[in-house]
């Protein structure tokens, strides 16, 4: 939708779980030698300045990620890893806070390719802007990149299957139509019977108006893709984070929470969102009551 623009929510709750997912996918894609790709398809700015009158405005940065740096080192590096907590450490030190574009350029090779897509024209051209940036971690090689300007359904209809048949999809819609929520399962199944084999990542908010399409969005996914014999590991995972109790949303604040779809999940992610989701609650909602 034209109407978003993520850098009023860069920062948030929401930031956290769904580009902590995505760390350990990318670490994970970096074991091997061989090359991956990562297609991006709603990659917005890319980087965000935290003194941002948007980000300011909203004060969700603040509450998110700036509260949860608070924390103990021990306890951020064990939310993060090493290697994301050190990107993380680097761009705040900056007062700035990086989106899955930056992300993925911090821990891509010079053998990989990062396929970037903006459908927003004022958004698209900070994020070409943004790229042209240096990074603020140590790193010699930088990926391939390529960015585009489309609808998102439209640009994986055209860059799936990618040349190089290994590697990661996000897939992060604003969702601010209800019709979204079945657009966004569809646009999953149709780029899954093109690529089977690599990971997608679909972030989806939790919302008290938006519950039923929620649950049927991750029953059409759920049920397309976790198709499997007797002893054969899952392929379909929910991860869901949730910062207020629903009852606790009045009037227009509704999102209480949000989730990841991860679909073919890297190797020790649902221990590892397991440990760390707490962790992640426990920092931010420190006067939570509980959740109903």
């Amino acid at each position: 939708m034209l109407s978003y623009i993520h850098a009023y929510h860069a920062g948030n709750f929401a930031d956290i779980l769904k580009h902590t997912v995505f760390s350990y996918t990318l670490e994970h894609l970096g074991k091997k030698d061989k090359p991956y790709t990562v297609i991006d398809a709603h990659s917005a700015a890319g980087r965000y300045n935290l003194t941002d009158q948007r980000i300011l405005k909203t004060h969700e940065a603040e509450k998110g990620i700036v509260e949860l740096f608070k924390t103990d080192e021990k306890v951020l590096k064990e939310i993060f890893g090493d290697f994301f907590y050190t990107i993380l450490k680097n761009y705040l030190n900056k007062k700035i806070y990086p989106g899955s574009p930056e992300i993925s350029r911090c821990y891509l090779r010079k053998c990989d390719t990062l396929l970037l897509n903006e459908l927003h024209p004022k958004v698209i051209e900070e994020l070409k802007e943004n790229i042209r940036k240096p990074l603020l971690v140590e790193k010699t090689e930088e990926p391939n990149i390529y960015i585009k300007n489309e609808d998102a359904s439209k640009f994986l209809k055209e860059c799936i299957p990618p040349k190089i048949k290994r590697g990661c999809v996000i897939i992060d819609p604003s969702y601010e139509d209800k019709n979204e929520y079945e657009d966004t399962a569809k646009m999953v199944i149709n780029s899954l019977r093109k690529w089977s084999t690599p990971t997608y990542l679909i972030w989806y908010p939790l919302l008290v108006h938006r519950e039923d399409e929620i649950e049927s969005m991750k029953k059409i996914i759920y049920d397309f893709v976790d198709v499997r014999k007797p002893g054969d590991e899952e392929k379909c995972y929910f991860f869901e984070i949730k910062i207020k109790a629903p009852s606790q949303m009045t009037g227009l604040a509704k999102m209480y929470g949000s989730g990841m779809i991860v679909i073919n999940p890297p190797y020790g992610l649902k221990e590892k969102m397991n440990q760390t989701i707490p962790l992640i609650e426990k920092a931010l909602c420190t006067n939570k009551p509980p959740l109903l």
